[in-house]
């Protein structure tokens, strides 16, 4: 019978390996009447057993390789939202510090206040109005003074119950009217009153009412309380620069915003002294 090409390759297999396995049984010098068995076991071994026990560990270290890849993709994702986790706890940190503050001040002011959220602040209203959580139920009325822990904000506009509507002094309404002083020294200021808010400059404009030289750049602003809207000594921001006016008496100033004028999110709602 005449054998084809893939026979011929298995019957050279077999014939090798029984080749193999009697050469190995004649140098340990054991080649009577177990030679058939040992050639046998070993035959086996060389085209059964040890093909699988190869392929199990290969399974097994295929298993392995694939149980640190997910563990790496894990890894990769968890440092991927570093970035969001450092975010979130430096606003959680921001948030604790300005109640900090917010308590702090509430504990020297000389005027009862009420602390609220910021719960709207819309992008097309940015720098004109926000609204509270705090409304005429918890005795907010129109006209009371906000600050954020920095300083003076602007003034309560309207209520409804449960909610409140700001209007900001960094307004382009120019009702946003508030009487200022400088305080020069000890026993000298400088009063005034801030009449719009420049956005192209993101600066106040005031006007002082007398002319002295003695006010400089970087000296703070604040309410001096006799409008009848804002108490007395609230910080609005600091001097930018100063423009004297010709033949007039009086000079203009641009003042620089409080800080955080455009990120807070807890105010204090002020109202009438304590005891009256």
């Amino acid at each position: 019978m005449k054998l084809n090409r893939l026979q011929k390759i298995i019957l050279g297999v077999l014939v090798f390996f029984l080749m193999i396995g009697l050469l190995l049984q004649g140098i340990n010098g054991n080649t009577t009447s177990n030679l058939g068995y040992d050639a046998f076991t070993m035959l086996k071994y060389s085209l059964i057993d040890h093909p699988v026990e190869t392929i199990k560990e290969w399974t097994h270290d295929f298993a392995s390789l694939w149980s640190v890849k997910k563990e790496n993709d894990i890894l990769r994702y968890e440092l991927s939202q570093a970035p969001s986790y450092q975010a979130k706890y430096e606003d959680a940190q921001r948030r604790i510090t300005e109640l900090e503050e917010a308590l702090d001040l509430k504990g020297k002011e000389r005027y009862e206040s009420i602390a609220a959220n910021v719960v709207s602040r819309d992008t097309s209203t940015w720098n004109d109005r926000i609204t509270i959580d705090k409304g005429s139920k918890d005795g907010i009325v129109e006209g009371m003074a906000v600050e954020s822990v920095k300083g003076m904000i602007g003034k309560v506009e309207s209520t409804s119950d449960y909610t409140s509507v700001v209007k900001l002094l960094t307004s382009e309404d120019k009702k946003s009217n508030a009487s200022i002083k400088i305080n020069i020294d000890e026993k000298h200021s400088s009063d005034g009153i801030l009449y719009s808010y420049d956005v192209k400059k993101g600066v106040y404009v005031v006007y002082l009412y007398d002319d002295t030289d003695k006010v400089k750049k970087g000296m703070q602003v604040v309410t001096s309380g006799k409008g009848g809207v804002y108490p007395s000594g609230l910080l609005v921001g600091t001097v930018d620069s100063i423009q004297s006016l010709n033949n007039q008496t009086g000079q203009t100033i641009y003042v620089r915003p409080i800080d955080d004028m455009q990120e807070f999110s807890i105010v204090r709602v002020i109202g009438s002294k304590k005891g009256e």
